[in-house]
């Protein structure tokens, strides 16, 4: 009868810890479908956000921004290049160097100090009407327009013939940080006749 007794209980004991192991098992593989949810849904996650400066506004991730949010990105890099004065370029320069990855930064501080010579010697004055802007899937924005100059000696401006330009800028986007990665001078293209 004892021996009755002690294998019921032992089954009985058996199953309850196989129960329970199961319970252990599914309780482990829900914590970590909750946590890889948990995980894709904090890096998917979409935010709408609206610039101060800006009317529009645009969507981003954890791993970049839609292409209105590029483009106000790289508007921005625009106007700090290449609408300047003698007055405010080195402020400009350094806003615009303050984006760009350290390992990055030489190269275009080095065109942006040529820049900035050329401008403060010449009393040049520069503005950049958009006209086409492309915003390309890697990354890139194109920016078409005419750069307008004007030297001026005291009270006297001289205005300077009008250029067509093409810009392209690569610019990545990365848990809410902006980096400008180049911003070169697009060749163009003569007319043939």
């Amino acid at each position: 009868m004892k021996m009755k007794i002690k294998g019921e209980r032992d089954k009985q004991l058996s199953y309850a810890f196989i129960g329970l192991a199961s319970l252990l098992v599914l309780s482990g593989m829900g914590n970590v479908l909750t946590g890889s949810l948990a995980w894709h849904f904090a890096t998917t996650q979409k935010t709408v956000t609206t610039p101060m400066t800006y009317n529009q506004p645009f969507t981003s991730d954890a791993v970049g921004a839609d292409a209105s949010g590029m483009t106000m990105f790289a508007s921005s890099f625009i106007y700090w290049r290449l609408n300047v004065s003698p007055e405010n370029i080195d402020n400009n320069q350094n806003m615009l160097l303050g984006f760009v990855p350290s390992t990055e930064r030489d190269a275009l501080k080095k065109a942006l100090d040529i820049e900035a010579e050329r401008i403060k010697k010449g009393g040049i004055t520069t503005r950049f009407d958009t006209k086409d802007i492309r915003v390309m899937s890697d990354g890139s924005v194109e920016f078409s327009g005419t750069l307008k100059s004007a030297t001026t000696n005291g009270a006297i401006t001289t205005p300077l013939k009008d250029q067509a330009k093409t810009y392209r800028l690569k610019i990545s986007y990365k848990n809410g940080i902006v980096h400008l990665h180049s911003f070169e001078e697009l060749q163009q293209n003569p007319p043939t006749n």
